[in-house]
């Protein structure tokens, strides 16, 4: 099974639209059992760009996952996608006997975002004797190395690690968006990843060094075989 994930589109001008239809002709070749958005969809006009996006998401014809970000508008992503009526927007998808859990994990106004409003319908989520889940949502909730994006993560890391930890479900990863680069790391006992984005993607900045970003845009595909869960980094170069 192979789910791919895009994040950070932040559609806008032109060239968004560009990358975009260029990672998407990608995903189309590719052919995912499902497909998972982790967040900044848009920058504005969000009703209107969201309608396009749906519509370019929609015909690839697998299941689809979509959780808000930071730059991302609630109510008309509620409007246009779907969801609970009202509170967040968190989500179930289900696909080849696997679980895609969305969370939505933004607080209004903020770029950081926090767990805490959510991890009570986590909890009954991943104790439900549902089939294998992989966690999505925006903020990262793991220690990332580097220091100016440490305050604007997904607050109460730690109450959203115990309840993945005290899961009778089991929990096959935990996979985010928001920096604009792949990153790789372990959080609460399972893989925790971190997607490049299509739009511009964001440099390295670590141990006091920083280099600037060179990568085109890109997306994570999720390879689930059997009991084993394998993430490839996608590059889509013009």
């Amino acid at each position: 099974m192979l789910i791919a994930q895009l994040s950070d589109i932040h559609l806008d001008d032109e060239s968004s639209f560009e990358r975009l239809e260029r990672v998407l002709h990608w995903v189309t070749e590719l052919k995912p059992d499902a497909v998972a958005v982790s967040g900044d969809l848009a920058n504005h006009s969000h009703r209107s760009h969201y309608a396009q996006l749906r519509q370019r998401l929609m015909a690839l014809g697998a299941p689809l996952l979509v959780v808000p970000g930071n730059v991302d508008s609630r109510e008309p992503m509620r409007e246009v996608f779907g969801g609970p009526a009202e509170g967040p927007l968190n989500s179930v998808v289900e696909a080849g006997g696997i679980r895609l859990i969305g969370l939505d994990v933004i607080v209004p106004g903020a770029t950081h975002g926090d767990a805490t409003p959510v991890l009570g319908w986590l909890e009954a989520e991943l104790n439900s004797g549902g089939g294998p889940a992989l966690i999505f949502l925006h903020q990262h909730p793991f220690d990332c190395g580097m220091d100016q994006y440490e305050t604007i993560d997904c607050r109460n890391k730690q109450g959203l690690a115990a309840v993945i930890e005290a899961a009778a479900d089991r929990v096959l990863g935990i996979s985010c968006g928001h920096l604009h680069r792949p990153m790789f790391s372990r959080f609460a006992g399972v893989p925790a990843t971190l997607a490049p984005a299509i739009a511009r993607m964001g440099g390295l900045a670590a141990d006091g060094r920083k280099m600037p970003a060179t990568d085109p845009p890109g997306l994570l595909v999720h390879h689930l075989k059997g009991d084993s869960l394998v993430t490839h980094v996608i590059s889509v170069g013009g």
